[in-house]
């Protein structure tokens, strides 16, 4: 029998006032996250990943909200918890991981003081218990020299130490779910490298889950158990990820594939055109202005996301043989 899973999305939407209409963000987004997976959340920028992850632990910017749906953490919605025990959840049992740490550290306020403010808030360390383990948390997380670096502030560091630092932040209190928002996007190459081996590190063999946002495939390669493709606010594929790079079956998966870089190529494959806007969704399939293997029924009605051989995927015409989908006519 499958366990109960750790994090749980059902048919979650999040909606923005537009001007004659509510704009859906996060539009019946479905997925599921088990203990001691990493789920990686991919697609272009706009298309909801983040939004996906502020609407989990409720920070939706205003004036944006939550119209519907459930998010179920360890068989508990939420969306149904007060603030106080929302708040008392967040930073404890599930952290997250920003992806810009200038604007997530606060400036006036020593590393040091930051990390030990999550233990003295969620587990009522005082200021030197609280100093010392975050002095030990900045080590853990691979920051040089911990004890005079807890005393220095986000300005004196460099942008992979900062990201470590929020790491650190983000694992003092050793939370079950850790969700990571392209925590490497600002990074060169050999520190995103450091940083992922890190979040492993600190994921695998704890019985620890990790739900990570990125637009970066090579990323998805290298860490991921499962995966969901989103666009234009819905999911479009979810699957283990080595039949996903093997054999994609949503058009826009195969898109992104195949705009990946490969060794002695001399140009891109893009996907042509953008995410639609918000405020200007196309009827039917939202990928079909952007779809090679359109036909009339994907700009009349919008498909479901249809689950077969544990692998799911919104589409007419998905692209494998092996799909197994009724095809429309």
């Amino acid at each position: 029998m499958e366990s109960t899973p750790l994090l749980e999305l059902k048919n979650l939407t999040t909606a923005f006032p537009g001007e004659d209409r509510l704009l859906k963000a996060v539009d019946n987004v479905s997925f599921s996250l088990q203990k001691g997976e990493v789920l990686c959340l991919v697609g272009e920028s706009g298309c909801g990943k983040s939004m996906t992850a502020l609407s989990i632990l409720q920070l939706i910017p205003p004036p944006g909200s939550i119209i519907g749906g459930e998010v179920l953490f360890d068989g508990r919605d939420l969306l149904k918890m007060e603030a106080e025990e929302i708040r008392l959840i967040r930073g404890d049992r599930i952290s997250m991981v920003f992806q810009e740490p200038m604007s997530a550290l606060n400036p006036v306020f020593s590393l040091g003081d930051q990390v030990s403010e999550v233990l003295r808030v969620h587990r009522g360390m005082n200021r030197e218990e609280a100093g010392l383990k975050a002095v030990e948390l900045l080590g853990r997380v691979g920051i040089p020299d911990p004890e005079r670096r807890a005393g220095e502030y986000p300005h004196q560091m460099s942008g992979g130490m900062q990201q470590r630092s929020l790491i650190a932040m983000a694992m003092a209190c050793e939370p079950d779910l850790l969700i990571a928002d392209e925590p490497t996007t600002a990074l060169d190459v050999t520190v995103q490298a450091q940083i992922l081996r890190l979040m492993e590190r600190l994921i695998r063999g704890h019985d620890r889950s990790l739900l990570l946002i990125t637009h970066d495939l090579g990323v998805v390669a290298e860490v991921a158990d499962r995966v969901c493709v989103m666009y234009a606010g819905v999911i479009v594929e979810i699957s283990s990820v080595k039949p996903l790079f093997k054999d994609p079956w949503h058009p826009y998966t195969m898109g992104l594939m195949a705009s990946l870089p490969s060794p002695g190529q001399r140009s891109f494959n893009p996907i042509p055109g953008s995410v639609p806007d918000l405020a200007d969704m196309p009827s039917g399939c939202r990928f079909h202005p952007r779809c090679p293997r359109a036909q009339e029924v994907c700009g009349r009605d919008e498909p479901e996301l249809v689950e077969t051989g544990g692998r799911s995927v919104r589409c007419y015409f998905p692209g494998s043989e092996n799909a197994g989908m009724e095809r429309a006519t």
